[in-house]
């Protein structure tokens, strides 16, 4: 098999890029993706197209966001694709709320803004500089182990190298065994456990939906692509 990889035109392409984004994270369960993309009203097609919609609008709305996807070229279906977000300065300085609307207006929705805000907490402390970041990387089911995944972290690498800044993600455990081979190295271990004084039944159904999410927030130093 041969691939391609490409910037994403996401005017033309983001409906397939979210598809293979969703069957990817089915296959196996990857919880911390409800997160961003819940099944409400037990209408997985309803909430794929409403999370489309809704990161579509966030691309357009970000002048650090850039989509790569990798395509196959024997059939043009899109296999591989990531989210990756370059800054030229401090990616914190000028920090906004974020208001989880995706989610009903009940303890389900304060249960998801916390734990968001808890992805970044490391980076927020430790990477306050120029930086590449990957905000999310995913291969079809049919399409792993081809090198797909690799192929796009290196687009990374380089991007940091030419610039000469750090590299920096936020690992699932699927993810982490790749990032690790391509020399990227631990920071902390980043389990995500919101707090309230009261919770509801809302609340602790959500709780145990999000219980075993964690992430490993990793980096690699600045270097240089000048020998």
């Amino acid at each position: 098999m041969a691939f391609k990889l490409s910037d994403a035109d996401t005017d033309a392409d983001f409906d397939e890029i979210m598809k293979v984004m969703w069957a990817a994270h089915e296959d196996p369960v990857q919880p911390f993706f409800r997160l961003f993309c819940p099944v409400n009203n037990n209408d997985r097609e309803a909430s794929l197209k409403e999370s489309t919609a809704r990161m579509l609008e966030w691309d357009r709305h970000d002048p650090h966001a850039r989509w790569l996807q990798v395509e196959d070229t024997a059939t043009g279906k899109i296999v591989g694709a990531a989210w990756y977000k370059i800054y030229e300065e401090n990616p914190f300085a000028h920090p906004e709320e974020e208001v989880v609307d995706w989610y009903p207006d009940d303890s389900s929705r304060d249960y998801v803004e916390q734990a968001i805000g808890q992805m970044d907490r490391h980076r927020e402390e430790m990477a306050t500089r120029p930086q590449v970041f990957l905000n999310i990387l995913f291969t079809h089911p049919d399409y792993r182990r081809k090198g797909i995944g690799a192929m796009l972290v290196k687009w990374g690498i380089e991007q940091a190298k030419h610039r000469g800044v750090e590299f920096w993600l936020n690992a699932t455990p699927v993810g982490k065994p790749l990032y690790e081979k391509l020399g990227f190295q631990l920071v902390e271990r980043n389990p995500l456990v919101p707090k309230t004084d009261n919770p509801d039944d809302v609340w602790r159904a959500t709780e145990r939906e999000f219980a075993d999410v964690v992430f490993w927030t990793m980096y690699l130093p600045a270097t240089s692509s000048t020998p």
